[in-house]
């Protein structure tokens, strides 16, 4: 056993002990009444295991009526104290193409959260987030970890109890928000077309993430939080929606360090496509383009009926994909993501990474054997990754992996898009000057779930240091290090801007070098992974 791996078992015992000791887990809270004051009144959390909690704490005020396309509005001040011991509502969500859990099935219970609480009530007053702190008014300064839920653009929570901020805020010395935002139709659908009043839609709910940011930036003082050290963080959809903000005139100085996990928002709709899917929508309600007002007494349920039903054909049409996202053109978006970064909007560094395997959840989600992936199926998903290049891009990726099944290969395939959207948000970055980029590849697979590998989602809990929720890393010694590393990496980024701690050295990539952080047992820099697959899919985007 070489030295690091000698390292890394003794350090994996130690976690063990660590991890059953008090605390280590998420505990049931024990209810006191700790104080802090906002801008807009008093609120009063709990404590859990030496954590002050907040939740359901309002940095906008409820999205109803007409307000419900527009930009958010700062809450009202309220007297008293505000009780901020539960969840407040979460952002009105239906079914999903983002949403694996239906093909799933008995899986999702391994793969995602074992200890299910009760999910809060979907609303109209939505906008609101949750505080996890060490100290209030006790004169330090914390980072301050901002995470922004996946789920798309359409479903999600800051309730998983995956993404509960306490164990990082106990372990790690940082303050963690989490936040709900408007979703879906809610917060992307783009009326500007029909008429000027609307102009700031289809980007409502990034709007919704800049006016919590100004939340932190006024408030978070009082919780023990440096606002001069803010990382917003976000996974899937989530790190989509952080990549938009680099974009965002509005959010520039809100926060100063960001990590993209598993998504990112490089290129989205222009207003013209924006419009059309919003015209869909209309048609959908039965609601004529005159009276596109009326969108704002619809139902939310009716309205959450029409946007699945679009959302699932766009799942099946071979033509654009239509959808409630970013909208580009716009006052608050006026370029394309990744043109913004290459010209500089992101002053700041950038962490930025993905699973190795990202592409295995949605397979197994819509029931593809990938034991048994018949040719003819390969040659026609890499038709649709590579139109008119499917049969070069299987070629190389045969000759690459010349051992690989069908479905490995189509698994390959399929993740190398979200892995090359990070490395050329990465070589934006660093072509600008604007800020470092660090790069990473989370490799851990569960024996729990083998045929998962090291699929999309199965790394958020491991950053939070909430591995002991879920059955696929629960009890394993591996995950338990991996996760007290890849966590203290994470807070050391919000620290210092700079991942790197004492226990591992995570260096800067660079064009040259492609210095990528592999999280596995134990974690390793590594040169450039999966080389070959690179060089292939930059080859084709050049041809």
């Amino acid at each position: 056993m070489d030295t690091t791996r000698r390292s890394f078992a003794k350090s994996a015992i130690a976690i063990t002990a660590a991890a059953a000791a008090p605390g280590a887990a998420l505990a049931k809270p024990r209810l006191r009444e700790p104080l802090a004051e906002t801008r807009h009144g008093k609120v009063r959390g709990f404590v859990n295991e030496g954590v002050y909690v907040f939740k359901g704490v309002p940095y906008g005020a409820p999205v109803s009526g007409a307000n419900r396309f527009l930009p958010p509005k700062l809450p009202e001040a309220w007297a008293g104290v505000r009780d901020c011991s539960e969840y407040g509502q979460r952002a009105p969500s239906g079914a999903s193409s983002a949403d694996p859990s239906a093909g799933l099935g008995s899986a999702m219970g391994k793969f995602f959260a074992a200890s299910k609480g009760g999910m809060p009530d979907t609303g109209d007053d939505c906008l609101n987030l949750n505080v996890f702190t060490g100290g209030l008014a006790d004169g330090r300064r914390r980072p301050v970890m901002v995470w922004i839920h996946g789920g798309g653009y359409s479903i999600g929570s800051a309730a998983d109890p995956r993404t509960d901020g306490s164990n990082l805020a106990r372990r790690e010395g940082v303050v963690v928000v989490t936040l709900s935002h408007r979703l879906g139709a809610l917060g992307y659908a783009y009326l500007g077309a029909f008429d000027p009043e609307y102009e700031h839609s289809g980007n409502q709910g990034q709007l919704d993430l800049i006016l919590a940011l100004q939340w932190v930036k006024d408030n978070i003082a009082a919780f023990g939080g440096d606002p001069g050290r803010v990382m917003i963080f976000g996974e899937s959809g989530g790190g989509g929606k952080v990549g938009t903000l680099l974009a965002m005139p509005a959010a520039r100085g809100l926060f100063h360090r960001a990590t993209l996990q598993s998504g990112n928002a490089n290129r989205m709709p222009v207003k013209e496509r924006a419009a059309e899917t919003a015209e869909q929508m209309l048609g959908e309600l039965g609601i004529a383009r005159a009276d596109f007002r009326k969108l704002n007494d619809v139902p939310i349920a009716q309205l959450l009926a029409a946007q699945a039903k679009m959302e699932m054909a766009a799942m099946r049409s071979t033509g654009p994909r239509r959808g409630f996202i970013p909208t580009v053109g716009t006052p608050d978006l006026p370029l394309q993501p990744i043109d913004a970064v290459a010209g500089g909007s992101a002053p700041l560094p950038l962490m930025i990474g993905c699973t190795r395997h990202e592409a295995a959840l949605f397979l197994l989600a819509g029931r593809v054997d990938l034991a048994n992936v018949p040719a003819d199926m390969l040659a026609q998903r890499l038709e649709g990754l590579f139109p008119g290049k499917g049969a070069a891009a299987l070629a190389g990726y045969r000759a690459n992996h010349p051992d690989y099944s069908n479905g490995d290969l189509l698994v390959r395939a399929m993740s190398d898009t979200t892995r090359m959207g990070g490395i050329e948000l990465a070589e934006a970055q660093i072509r600008s000057g604007a800020g470092a980029a660090f790069m990473y590849l989370f490799d851990w697979e569960s024996p729990v779930l083998p045929n998962f590998h090291a699929a999309h989602g199965i790394d958020t809990s491991f950053y939070f240091g909430t591995t002991q929720l879920v059955e696929i890393a629960k009890d394993r010694r591996d995950a338990q290090l991996i996760s007290a590393r890849a966590s203290a990496a994470w807070a050391q980024f919000a620290r210092t801007g700079d991942p790197s701690t004492r226990a591992l050295e995570w260096p800067r990539y660079s064009a040259a070098k492609r210095e990528t952080m592999v999280w596995n047992a134990p974690p390793r820099v590594v040169s450039d992974p999966l080389r070959t697959d690179r060089e292939l899919r930059q080859k084709l985007a050049a041809t």
